[in-house]
């Protein structure tokens, strides 16, 4: 890989790909797990990549050195240092980098019993590593990645001999005006590599990328990408036992589209609340009829389309009654990861009579969409699109796109998905509303049969009705307002009367709302930061909510109280968003069973 800079930044993403359908690959055997205790080496002045001069550091601690005599200086000694597990945050495994916010060195040793041969090709997969990382093997830089919440893979065919290999990932965390998210957010700047790393071994030609859905009009339509030698290769595509697609030709790193015509084929459909998944089946087939690569999954079909201030699933109008849900674990306020922590987090939600849940502010771990198509959940997908994003910055706008492509390519074959959303509390302007409008471009580019959004910034008016005319309404299917009435901003016996209208005649979810209150701290009504304060704001909310005549949906703000350095006041936040409707341990307050009873009073 070409060294890219003397300094660290500015980075760009160089040197990896995009593989979907990894647990398909899993269950066929294809995936060694690299998850576990790795050692790490923290290194704020990034000595270990950059010499005092400015220079590459030719023996930086990529090269994983060890002392060649008595005699030998290496600066530096992986088998010593800190343990860190994989996947998982730094800030919560050791207390001295609670605030850690800058380099640290991973390290994995990992052993090939049999080198692959000509015939197959090999990557390393990282789930998301935050916010930006260098990947390494055996000293050889082979990649650079910038994003702290999609998964990528490098590719590392020819590299792995029989025996043992080092594997080095530099992970830096640092809050940056030219990333995305930028300088600062409300939620913890977990660090690390913070979902699973997987060793993959595929055929020579495989799949790369392959997804299916169902299109508005009740067309299957879907992609396949293959890659390698795919002289004489077709591709077939079965749902079931029915092929919905046989004989195009496999065309290399280039996805497809395949579409059914409307009422070719029918399957029974993935519902809110009663979902059906079927099993799909992408396979490419030589020119005997046998198949060189196969990845299945499970999908479910169902439509979603707007009319009018409506939301339609399957051509039914549908209200969303959601929650907002950050990535942070269900107890020990730690980054969430894996099947775990998504059963649980999405089971509050059930519990709680939600059919919809928004995914803030960033992509989250893939076994989330995977547990919400289990369960029947809705799902909105988003962003780290958040304050402070320098939008006249063309290379931020570039990695803009590239975080989009790693959330759609992951997910649009996930029937739960129904919202893309390109960001949360912008203020508008020219240079935003470009930024914003060209990533909802490559949204529909991408996924022609989900809806787009973004989470619109509302302040405060003494007008009871609030008229909605941010220019990004345009530009999107459905608009997403926060609003923090009684909370930030007027007065608690005002909300039921306050009414939102927009110029733009769409669907209006109100995707945040609520107030603080810490668990177990009880009162007045009227006295802020208890429990039945938190209620009272949710009974006013929900009043106003019923009383709307644009409204399709809520997510009110959040469902669980989480991490942040911006909540410092002592024996109330001590560094938690107390807008959960549990506790960061689980513990469920009074507006949980308000909101509870508001969702079981649908029909």
């Amino acid at each position: 890989m070409e060294f890219t800079g003397n300094a660290i930044g500015p980075e760009r993403t160089t040197g990896t790909t995009l593989l979907t359908n990894l647990r398909s690959r899993r269950a066929a055997g294809q995936v060694t797990s690299l998850d576990g205790t790795w050692r790490a080496i923290p290194d704020p002045y990034n000595t270990g990549y950059v010499n005092i001069l400015g220079e590459r550091n030719t023996q930086g601690y990529f090269r994983d050195f060890k002392p060649r005599n008595p005699s030998d200086r290496v600066e530096y000694d992986f088998d010593t240092s800190m343990e860190i597990e994989v996947p998982g945050d730094w800030n919560t495994q050791h207390p001295e980098l609670h605030f850690y916010e800058d380099t640290i060195w991973y390290r994995r040793l990992f052993e090939v019993a049999d080198a692959p041969g000509d015939d197959q090709r090999s990557f390393l997969s990282f789930g998301a590593v935050n916010h930006t990382c260098r990947v390494f093997l055996d000293g050889e830089e082979l990649a650079c990645h910038v994003g702290g919440f999609g998964g990528f893979a490098v590719e590392v065919s020819g590299k792995l001999s029989t025996g043992e290999h080092s594997l080095v990932v530099m992970v830096n965390n640092r809050r940056e005006a030219d990333r995305i998210p930028a300088m600062r957010t409300d939620w913890w700047n977990f660090g690390g590599i913070t979902r699973s790393v997987e060793l993959v071994t595929v055929p020579a030609a495989f799949i790369r990328d392959s997804w299916i859905a169902m299109a508005p009009n009740g067309d299957i339509i879907g992609g396949v990408s293959a890659d390698g030698d795919l002289d004489g290769l077709t591709v077939r595509v079965e749902v079931n036992e029915i092929t919905v697609e046989d004989g195009h030709p496999a065309e290399a790193h280039k996805a497809y589209q395949f579409v059914g015509g409307p009422g070719t084929v029918e399957f029974e459909r993935w519902r809110p609340g009663a979902p059906v998944l079927h099993s799909v089946y992408f396979r490419l087939v030589d020119a005997n009829g046998n198949t060189v690569d196969t990845v299945t999954d499970h999908v479910g079909f169902r439509t979603v389309r707007t009319e009018g201030t409506q939301i339609f699933v399957n051509d039914e109008p549908t209200f969303c009654k959601g929650i907002s849900i950050h990535g942070e674990g269900p107890s020990g306020g730690k980054r969430a990861h894996g099947e775990d922590d998504a059963k649980e987090l999405l089971s509050w939600a059930v519990e709680l009579g939600a059919n919809f849940v928004r995914l803030g502010h960033y992509q989250h771990d893939e076994a989330m969409v995977h547990e919400a198509d289990r369960l029947g959940l809705m799902v909105w997908g988003e962003l780290p699109v958040y304050w402070g994003i320098d939008f006249g910055n063309e290379a931020v706008l570039a990695n803009g796109l590239e975080q989009a492509d790693e959330l759609v390519v992951r997910d649009r074959s996930r029937a739960s998905v129904i919202l893309w959303s390109a960001a949360n509390e912008t203020l508008p302007g020219d240079d935003r509303n470009r930024f914003i409008r060209t990533l909802l471009e490559r949204f529909k580019e991408l996924d022609p049969t989900r809806l787009v959004t973004a989470a619109l910034l509302t302040l405060p008016s003494n007008d009871p009705t609030v008229h909605i005319d941010d220019p990004l309404g345009e530009h999107v299917d459905v608009i997403g307002v926060n609003q923090y009435l009684g909370w930030y901003y007027g007065n608690r016996e005002d909300i039921a009367a306050t009414r939102w209208t927009s110029v733009f005649a769409k669907p209006i979810i109100f995707s945040e709302l609520g107030a603080g209150a810490k668990f177990g701290h009880h009162g007045e009504a009227d006295e802020i930061w208890t429990e039945e304060f938190q209620a009272a704001v949710y009974d006013a909310q929900i009043e106003m909510v019923e009383a709307q005549t644009e409204c399709a949906g809520v997510s009110p703000w959040i469902l669980k109280d989480f991490r942040t350095p911006m909540r410092t006041l002592p024996g109330i936040q001590d560094g938690y968003n107390r807008k959960g409707l549990v506790s960061e341990e689980g513990q469920k307050k009074l507006a949980f069973h308000t909101l509870q009873t508001y969702y079981n009073s649908f029909r």
